[in-house]
């Protein structure tokens, strides 16, 4: 079952309307263009051209604009299979997480395949990858109970089976449930779950109560208290003749 058919859209997942824009106000230097062609899932062929800016990356054409952060990638490689070729010629697989892959092809060169892939994975090495990862999701209105019900079974994989995974939460309001994931040892793993079809295929019970696709919630702030247990010493109490440096008897 592929996310389209549990009820994943095959719209972006974005960091939300607050999100920073990926050109931001860095240098003009910094970004690469390249026409191409791709596809977003199973949807169909769309052509324009494809920006490499300092954050993420942008595919506009005249069906619309596509942008992806860096930091929301799983990972990138050059599809060669039938499935993954574009126009019978390599591609560019664009594995993104919480979402189906994005497969991107030139109209020059197919040469420049290689050099696409090679630079979002330098790009994407570069991304600060964080430890913790929300994914919201929207509800349909009054689905809240429902929902509740479903998340009285447990999420809709089983965090178990996740090796890295160390921490996993729900969050539920009425108008959305949110899932947090935390690593110790990065998102990488948590990234390539959500990057593929199969991790959805249980979610076919929420395709009814769900309102559009989800979405990476951006980490924009982050405290938390310093230990006091890092000031505390265990040392002997100095007594006399310690400051002095004589003899102690």
């Amino acid at each position: 079952m592929s996310p389209e058919r549990c009820g994943i859209s095959a719209t972006l997942i974005s960091a939300g309307p607050d999100a920073r824009r990926l050109d931001g106000s860095d240098d003009a230097a910094m970004r690469h263009t390249y026409g191409v062609v791709w596809r977003d899932g199973v949807a169909p062929l769309a052509s324009g051209k494809l920006e490499l800016l300092p954050r993420g990356l942008r595919l506009e054409g005249l069906e619309g604009v596509t942008e992806i952060p860096y930091n929301g990638l799983a990972g990138v490689h050059v599809g060669r299979t039938a499935a993954e070729r574009i126009n019978g010629r390599p591609s560019v697989v664009v594995e993104r997480i919480g979402h189906v892959p994005v497969t991107i092809g030139t109209v020059a060169q197919s040469s420049l395949v290689g050099e696409i892939a090679e630079r979002l994975a330098a790009l994407q090495l570069g991304a600060t990858a964080p430890r913790r990862l929300a994914l919201v999701v929207p509800l349909k209105p009054g689905a809240e109970e429902a929902v509740r019900g479903l998340l009285a079974k447990g999420p809709p994989f089983d965090p178990a089976s996740i090796a890295e995974l160390d921490r996993h939460e729900v969050y539920l309001t009425p108008e959305e449930v949110v899932f947090t994931f935390q690593s110790d040892s990065g998102s990488d793993a948590i990234g390539a779950m959500l990057s593929q079809p199969d991790f959805w295929q249980a979610a076919g019970a929420w395709q009814e109560h769900l309102d559009g696709p989800p979405r990476v919630a951006e980490d924009v702030y982050s405290w938390a208290r310093a230990d006091d247990a890092d000031e505390l010493s265990f040392l002997p109490t100095p007594g006399p003749g310690d400051s002095d440096g004589g003899d102690i008897f």
